[in-house]
């Protein structure tokens, strides 16, 4: 069950990682377009943390 809500919140990272980069696409305003990459980014990092954990645990398996 576990494994199913790290789907979910890699899901909803991703979907705002791309609401980050349209945001920022859009921008009229350099800090909208600023703060469109950060989320972008953030999301990014949280997803690639979610694949290292999940590698690390299958590794200690």
């Amino acid at each position: 069950m576990q494994s199913i809500g790290n789907w979910i919140s890699g899901g909803i990272g991703a979907a705002l990682g791309l609401l980050g980069l349209f945001v920022s696409a859009n921008a009229r305003d350099d800090y909208i377009y600023s703060v469109g990459l950060i989320v972008a980014v953030a999301c990014a990092l949280f997803v690639m943390n979610m694949i290292k954990q999940a590698f690390d645990e299958a590794e200690r398996s």
